[in-house]
């Protein structure tokens, strides 16, 4: 990536933080706000994430420990 397209991620960046007072708290706000509206719009599918964790799978010295 050239030095430009860095440079304008950068510039974007700092002009989001900017709007929200460098505070995290007030984008993420932002952005589930955002969500709210969107899913109650009915005009974008979103996929909710599921209710549990997958287990994590063994590996093969766990299942040889079996």
């Amino acid at each position: 990536m050239a030095d430009y397209e860095i440079d304008e991620i950068h510039r974007i960046r700092r002009e989001i933080s900017e709007r929200f007072d460098h505070d995290i708290d007030k984008l993420i706000a932002h952005y589930q706000a955002l969500e709210k509206e969107y899913r109650k719009s009915g005009k974008y599918k979103f996929v909710n994430p599921p209710d549990e964790k997958p287990k994590a799978e063994k590996s093969k010295d766990e299942e040889a420990a079996d």
